[in-house]
């Protein structure tokens, strides 16, 4: 072989070293992807990881508050203290903390169940009722890995976020979050709540980020290990969660390959969220970006500047409205290094982050926020448009309204709650073929507000009929009474405020009228004045000062009978009643019976407003006889018997040296007024009640004066304040002063 010239081999050499410019080229293009990949990979998985995180925490946030209020609930507890059977309260307990529950399970559709284990009494309240612990694990609970005994056992542990991965018989996965209450004792628990989470939607959640059928997902606990793996349990089982550090992202070795993981560490649990991508995937869209380098680095050089300049300008424009958009209305100002794209993910992520709080946030507060519209439409008037009540889900559109006031039979609180709800359903479910109906609770009472077409009579006759049946009902299938007390129509939805005060109206006319129904167009026309004069007045009081019940209770029915004989005010029922209460008091005083407002509890009296007709009038004769009973008795007392003058003289035997004894004081010990007193004592001795005390008082004077005392000493020993006093008593009563009585002596 003949030997080529050495320029040749310099030929060769520089079109080697000009041939290995595009191949360097092209090594660094690769190996820059490359890195520009695996950069871009990282973040990627950061940012699936972040929304899963937050998507997960939030969920779990919210099952841990769910767990936190059901372990301090004062129900909770009050029925883990129970050791044997439930009694009645327990149960109404048990059945309020069911409807919890529930309420619970629905505005979390994450959870798939939730139960309170009872360790006292092996019971379990859940969202399918309450039952023993026994029959709870078989129907929902039965799985291979944990037995009954083991069930029950870790139940009864303590237990602080806790989860369990049971795999029941069904092959449903469940992820069971377990909380003792707060009175559990050291060793124990008295109940201990559970929360299940749906495992598909974890796996979904988790399965959502997978990017590549390649990559993988996982969660891992400190405690219980891979909670979730997906396909990649040979590489999960071999991690360790204390080794595996927030972000880091190492490429492990395993049987498939390399591998590279990315970690971030929960916020809220003990948890770790694991993204598993093989390191081929990398390799792998790395030498296609070499292939296609090299391929297209000729016809690139020519074209690409201009295809690059046109095709950027056209489609930047709607980059840049994107970005203007959201500098416009967004948070957060975008700085000069700031990524675009990443920039633009995070604006997004924090538009629909609150878009989804809020709609959240209206879901679970649609019910209040309804009742509290209901409520500002009965207390004051509306002045709105009616949109609002629309989002709220109040139906209204009708023209008329007219506002009813259920009120059930109060007995005990628990009963009661049950009484509204009883009515609140029915009602609406009767009304719902022939009127809009809207229910509300305003304390103990029951709000209606019935949208009609209008305000005839037919319409009115419906409804008076859907009451009657629903009082029919109340009474013959749950035992309770209940009244209804019904507004006038009123038109537009101002006009429920109107009905609503004229419905509140009717509650005093509830025992004048004996009624268990009463409408605002039937009585607002009753009677407003009654007939009960002075003389009709004096002549009661006469007969009752007499001692005579008959005739003064035959004048006070006549009184009654000709004035609430037809339908009258409860105004003037309550004025005519109080001005009879007067007369009773009056004639009684007349009598010298004056403390009859005490004794016969007058007070307790003036609530005979509220009675009907008949019962207030054996209300008032029994006053009267026991009244005029009284009146003679104390008429017999002064009628030739003096055994009360004589106490009354050893009283005063008893208290003459007293200096402040006179008619008033001993009048309050003997329970009369200071005139009777004065009157009985003349009737019954002929002389007054004050002569008697200066006698006694005069009478020890000249005692002591004969024993030597001095007349200053005297005056206070014979119950007088001073000696002028004393001097001028005793000269008026013997003719003599003091002084010169003791002269004699």
């Amino acid at each position: 072989m003949k030997r080529k010239p050495k320029v040749y081999i310099q030929m060769f050499l520089s079109y080697l070293g000009m041939l290995m410019i595009p191949v360097a080229a092209a090594a660094v293009i690769y190996g820059y992807s490359r890195q520009v990949i695996r950069g871009q990979t990282e973040r990627m998985n950061d940012n699936l990881l972040e929304m899963i995180q937050r998507d997960l925490d939030q969920q779990i946030s919210d099952v841990q508050k769910i767990a936190a209020r059901l372990a301090m609930d004062t129900g909770v507890q009050a029925i883990s203290k129970v050791k044997t059977g439930f009694g009645t309260e327990d149960q109404m307990e048990l059945y309020y903390l069911y409807n919890d529950l529930q309420s619970l399970a629905m505005s979390e559709d994450f959870i798939s169940d939730v139960f309170i284990y009872f360790n006292n009494t092996q019971t379990v309240c859940s969202l399918q009722g309450n039952m023993s612990a026994e029959l709870f694990y078989d129907l929902y609970y039965r799985n291979d890995k944990h037995s009954l005994e083991e069930f029950r056992e870790y139940m009864g542990q303590p237990h602080y976020n806790d989860t369990l991965r049971i795999r029941r018989e069904n092959g449903d996965d469940t992820l069971l979050f377990t909380m003792t209450t707060l009175d559990s004792n050291v060793g124990g628990g008295a109940a201990t709540i559970g929360i299940g989470i749906k495992f598909s939607q974890l796996e979904s959640r988790l399965s959502s980020m997978e990017w590549d059928d390649s990559m993988e997902a996982a969660i891992i606990s400190s405690h219980n290990g891979a909670i979730y793996s997906g396909e990649a349990n040979d590489l999960i089982e071999g991690l360790v969660f204390d080794e595996l550090g927030e972000g880091s992202h190492t490429a492990f070795s395993v049987s498939e390959g390399r591998c590279m993981i990315s970690v971030l560490e929960s916020g809220v649990i003990d948890w770790k969220y694991v993204a598993v991508l093989p390191m081929g995937l990398i390799e792998r869209s790395a030498k296609q970006i070499q292939l296609i380098t090299v391929v297209c680095l000729f016809g690139c050089g020519i074209v690409g500047f201009g295809v690059s300049y046109y095709l950027t300008g056209k489609n930047y424009n709607p980059l840049k409205s994107l970005v203007d958009t959201f500098k416009k209305h967004g948070d957060r100002e975008m700085g000069e290094d700031d990524n675009v794209y990443q920039w633009l993910n995070a604006q997004m992520d924090d538009f629909f982050q609150r878009h989804v709080d809020a709609n959240r946030l209206i879901k679970a507060n649609a019910k209040s926020l309804k009742n509290y519209y209901l409520f500002q439409l009965l207390q004051d008037y509306y002045c709105g448009n009616g949109q609002e009540l629309e989002r709220c889900g109040i139906r209204l559109n009708l023209d008329y309204n007219v506002v009813i006031l259920f009120d059930p039979e109060r007995k005990d609180g628990q009963e009661l709650v049950l009484q509204r709800f009883i009515v609140m359903n029915i009602f609406g479910e009767m009304c719902q073929d022939h009127f809009n109906v809207e229910m509300a609770e305003l304390g103990e009472r029951v709000a209606a507000i019935v949208n009609l077409p209008d305000g005839s009579s037919e319409y009115l006759e419906i409804l008076k009929e859907k009451i009657e049946n629903l009082q029919a009902m109340t009474a013959e299938s749950f035992k309770f009474s209940c009244t209804a007390l019904m507004g006038a129509v009123c038109r537009g939805l101002e006009g429920i405020h109107t009905s609503y005060l004229q419905a509140a109206e009717l509650e005093q006319y509830v025992v004048i009228l004996d009624t268990d129904l009463i409408i605002y167009d039937d009585v607002k026309n009753l009677q407003l004045h009654y007939d009960y004069s002075i003389e009709a007045e004096q002549k009661i009081i006469n007969a009752i000062e007499a001692g005579d019940s008959r005739q003064a209770g035959q004048l006070m029915m006549q009184v009654f009978d000709h004035n609430l004989s037809g339908k009258v005010s409860a105004d003037t029922y309550q004025c005519l009643v109080y001005d009879m209460v007067g007369t009773l008091v009056r004639g009684a005083g007349r009598g010298g019976y004056t403390t009859a407002a005490r004794e016969l509890d007058f007070p307790d009296g003036f609530s005979m407003k509220r009675l009907p007709l008949d019962k207030l009038k054996e209300r008032f004769q029994e006053l009267l006889d026991r009244i005029c009973e009284k009146v003679q008795e104390m008429k017999k007392e002064t009628a030739g018997d003096k055994s009360f003058s004589r106490k009354v003289e050893a009283y005063i035997g008893e208290n003459f040296r007293d200096p402040d004894l006179n008619i008033s004081i001993t009048s309050q010990h003997f329970d009369i007024t200071p005139a009777y007193l004065s009157s009985i004592y003349k009737k019954q001795t002929g002389r007054s009640l004050l002569d008697y005390i200066n006698s006694m008082r005069i009478s020890h004077a000249e005692k002591l004066l004969e024993q030597g005392y001095s007349v200053v000493e005297v005056a206070p020993m014979a119950g007088f304040r001073d000696s002028g006093s004393f001097i001028r008593a005793f000269k008026k009563k013997t003719g003599v002063t003091p002084g010169q009585f003791k002269s004699k002596f």
